[in-house]
Order: structure tokens, then C-alpha cells, then sequence
């Protein structure tokens, strides 16, 4: 069946589409009636610009048991792929970084090419754009795959059980970054400030980000460098490309990418994170990484002895194993020098980029390295779960009051309690109010029961008038809903005509 994306209107009850009519609302806006209190929206722009502020402008999202229902579908699609279809598609996932992969860094175009077919033709990947080359280029893996099974890597030769003394002292920490990342991306979504041609954020805005911060020297002099720790945040979000610059307007945005960033428990944001901050060709490494780190626990892992690990265990982490004229090769371009795949040559280069890598995670603050050995920080031996840090519960009051202690909730959890409220206090233990304007925005992409779940979730006991306040903001916020990409079939004519 083929589907069309259209614009849907909804309102509260029948009776709302008599009161806006009365005040100037066009019929032939409208379009076709699915049910008594939606329709679909034939002309947005001046819908939109009519109804302002009174309409909540939501996007679809896809329902949970459809995306139950298309994740078994592919779960059961991988299933019947032969053995070798599924080593590649496997090597393909761990190569992947943001979902695209490149064909040269996870199979053999020659030998892997008909595994390679039988993976497009199932719809497991795809091919970028035409111009790629195919085997080659980049391909983009389906949103719903299963993860590819773990190693089960053996690092006990490599376990030092004490600390040596040289270790290097721990770098800036990773974990509060991402928090003031989160608070900062979720005062921009809010205060939508402007940059200067410059670069430079106008002060005007900057003041407001201070103020919807409850930074009170930002707010007073509108200079980020003036508050390091929020120009590392803004930095840190520029780095990861999660906010962009509107090219007329000049208004910062917010890519919601972010959000995936920052999902699930701690140790997995961290994860996430630390692989678009590495380099792409250096990512793969990170699971053996935090795996040594893990089964070190408060003890070192000897780095050569690592490394020869690795290669015993996983000779084809970073590159995959080539077959040209009967002989074992590295991938490589026509024309390139081709270089023997022995273990020589994977002390010589995989092992260099295994050394780059940790001198890259000792920066990031996850590692520290000392010579011939590396351990993990505080925030690196959470990241490996090798460390369980309890979370101290937040409280919310009837009064819409939140008081969050220090680490009581995830980087998500921060990002999305600094959009539900406004900041009254940041200190060690930061206070926030529930706010009607920011549950609306908020509303846009989430329903409410996530907010609901969340505090329960954290909060020891919820006051039923909390929740009753949110829900009264909710049902006030979706009086008239605008919701875009809504999927409809279309009509048999319709789809002749497709």
C-alpha cells in the first residue's frame, strides 16, 4: 500500500469548528474529514498564519506498536539471511556511525559482493545516493535493525590490579559537560537567540539564555566568555553539529538528533557521545576499550599486551580482511600501495590508532595513561560499567517547585527537565519550576505522559495537584492541534496516478 504525508487539523470537540469558522477560519483551508474532530489541511501557510499562536503545530510520530511490529519484522528478516549475509550486515552495523556506513571500510567488494545484493534487496541497507559507487560508497542501514551481537572480549592477561603512580592527572570531566550541553541546548530550544555576523551571540539573547539558565553573571553582561562552562557547552554542541544557524534569520537552532544523543541510561549517553567525538575511522575500537576498562575495574591495563589481545581475538576491528591474487590484503583504492594483512602490519597501524585513541580519551577525560599502561577516570569506569554510581532522588512540591540534587538524573533527563521548567537556582543542587509555556513547547514532540513518567519515575511521590496541573496546561495547549507528516493510504485513483 502507498501512503501520502499530509497536514492534519484537530480541535477539542465538534462544537470548535463552528467558533472557528465565526472568527475568519477558511473552509477551503480544509480538506477531507477523518473524523468528527480532525481534517486534513489543504492550504497550511495560511492556516497557520491565521490561527498564531492558538494552535499547537505538533509532528507525527510513529505509534509504539507499529514501531514494535517494524522492528520484529527486521529482527525476523535477519534471522533468514545466510550465515555470511549476516557477518557482513553485522560488520556493517559496528562500522556504522549515525546509521551511514562505508562499503570499503566494512566488507570486500569482491568477495562480500553477492552478501552485499542480498542485503539491499532485503532492505536492510541502501545505497546513499546514485553517484556512489556500489560496494564501495555509503550506504544507509534501516532505523530498526537489531543490534549486532557483542564480543565477548578476554582482557585478563592485560589487568594490572593496582594503579601505578605516574598515571597522568584526569582531564576536564566528560559528565558535567554533557549536562551543561543539555541545559544550554534546552534554553536555545526556548530563547531561539541570534548570532552576529561575527559569530559572536547577540548580548540581547545571551542575556536571556542567562536568564532562562539561572546564570545571573551571563545574564548581566550577555559574554559567553565570561562563563566558560557554558562556552565549552556551546562549543561541545557546535563540535557535534547539534545546533545550526538559520542563513537569513540568523537564529540558532536545535537539531533534535541531539535528543538520541543523549537517550538511555548515563553509560550509554556517554557512549554515544564519545563515538561521534573520536574519529569516524576510530570508533569501532571503543567497545574493546571499555570492555578492558570494565574487567580492569579500579585497577590498569597494559597497553601492549592489550593490543595484542585485540588482535588475537579481532583481527578485522577496524578493517576488513581483502583476498587479492591468493594473498591476505588491506582495503584499498586502485592504485594505492597494498599492504600485506599480518601482524606485523596490525602492531604498525592498527596499533597506532589505538595509542591515538586513548591520547583522544584521555583529553575527553575518560581515560589516564601513564607509559606502557591506561586506567579509567571516575566518568570513564562508569562509562565501561565498572563503576555504579546511585541516584539521589529529585523532589517535586505541590507548589511546581523541582529541587534536583547532584546526579539524580541522566543527561535526557536534564534536557528535558530544563525544557519542562524555568531554572530558579543552579548551584549544587538546582531548583526549577514547572512552567505552562515550556510543558507547550515541550508538547510538540512528546505527549505527556513521558513528563508524567519521568517525574515518577525520579521523585519518591508526585503530588496528584502536580499532575493535574500538567494535564489541565495540556488539555489548554491542545485545543487546536496541528500535526505534520501524518500518513494517509491513498485512494485507488491515487495510487494509479503515483
Amino acid at each position: 500500500m502507498k501512503y501520502r504525508a499530509v497536514s492534519v487539523l484537530e480541535v477539542d470537540g465538534p462544537s470548535r469548528w463552528e467558533r472557528l469558522l465565526s472568527v475568519g477560519l477558511e473552509s477551503q483551508w480544509l480538506g477531507e474529514h477523518l473524523s468528527p474532530t480532525r481534517r486534513v489541511i489543504v492550504e497550511e501557510r495560511p492556516l497557520v498564519e491565521h490561527l498564531g499562536a492558538r494552535a499547537l503545530i505538533r509532528y507525527a510520530r510513529r505509534p509504539p506498536e507499529q514501531q514494535a511490529a517494524d522492528e520484529q519484522a527486521l529482527a525476523e528478516t535477519v534471522r533468514q539471511l545466510s550465515r555470511s549475509a549476516r557477518r557482513v550486515l553485522h560488520s556493517a552495523q559496528r562500522h556504522a556511525l549515525d546509521g551511514e556506513v562505508v562499503g570499503l571500510h566494512a566488507w570486500d567488494p569482491q568477495r562480500d559482493a553477492g552478501n552485499v545484493r542480498a542485503l539491499h534487496g532485503s532492505g536492510l541497507i541502501r545505497i546513499r545516493a546514485q553517484d556512489e559507487r556500489p560496494f564501495y560508497g555509503r550506504y544507509r542501514l534501516a532505523d530498526d535493525l537489531p543490534p549486532p551481537p557483542t564480543i565477548d572480549y578476554d582482557f585478563d592477561d592485560a589487568i594490572m590490579a593496582d594503579e601505578v603512580e605516574d598515571l597522568s592527572a584526569p582531564s576536564a570531566a566528560l559528565l558535567p559537560l554533557m549536562h551543561d550541553m543539555a541545559a544550554l541546548a534546552a534554553a536555545i530550544l526556548q530563547v531561539r537567540p541570534r548570532r552576529t555576523y561575527a559569530g559572536r551571540l547577540m548580548k540581547v539573547d545571551a542575556r536571556k539564555l542567562g536568564r532562562r539558565l539561572g546564570a545571573p553573571i551571563l545574564a548581566k553582561t550577555g559574554d559567553l566568555t565570561q562563563t566558560p562552562e557554558w562556552g565549552r557547552a556551546l562549543q561541545a554542541l557546535e563540535a557535534l553539529r547539534a545546533v545550526r544557524v538559520g542563513p537569513i534569520d540568523r537564529v540558532l537552532h536545535v537539531d533534535l538528533g541531539l535528543e538520541t544523543t543523549l537517550a538511555g541510561e548515563t553509560a550509554d549517553a556517554v557512549d554515544r557521545l564519545v563515538h561521534r567525538l573520536v574519529d569516524r575511522d576510530q570508533h569501532v575500537l571503543l567497545p574493546a576499550v571499555r570492555a578492558a576498562l570494565r574487567q580492569a575495574g579500579a585497577g590498569c591495563v597494559d597497553t601492549v599486551v592489550f593490543i595484542d589481545l585485540l588482535r588475537e581475538q579481532h583481527r578485522d576491528i577496524v578493517f576488513p580482511l581483502w583476498h587479492r591474487d591468493g594473498l591476505e590484503v588491506y582495503p584499498h583504492l586502485e592504485g594505492e600501495r597494498i599492504y600485506a594483512y599480518d601482524e606485523d602490519t596490525f602492531e604498525i597501524v592498527e596499533g597506532s590508532m589505538i595509542l591515538r585513541l586513548l591520547k583522544r580519551l584521555d583529553k575527553l577525560g575518560l581515560v589516564r595513561r601513564a607509559e606502557g599502561v591506561f586506567a579509567g577516570t571516575d566518568d570513564g569506569r562508569l562509562w565501561a560499567g565498572a563503576a555504579n554510581r546511585p541516584m539521589a532522588p529529585l523532589w517535586v512540591g505541590s507548589d511546581l517547585e523541582l529541587i534536583v540534587p547532584p546526579e539524580a538524573v541522566t543527561p535526557w533527563e536534564r534536557f528535558q527537565l530544563e525544557r519542562l521548567s524555568k531554572t530558579l537556582a543552579r548551584d549544587v543542587v538546582n531548583r526549577y519550576a514547572l512552567d505552562r509555556e515550556g510543558l507547550a513547547a515541550w508538547l510538540a514532540g512528546h505527549d505527556l505522559s513521558e513528563a508524567i513518567d519521568l517525574l515518577k519515575r525520579r521523585c519518591p511521590g508526585v503530588p496528584s495537584v502536580v499532575i493535574d496541573t500538567l494535564e489541565g496546561w495540556a488539555r489548554a495547549a491542545a485545543q487546536i492541534v496541528i500535526t505534520r507528516g501524518v500518513l494517509l493510504p491513498l485512494a485507488p485513483k491515487q495510487e494509479e496516478i503515483a
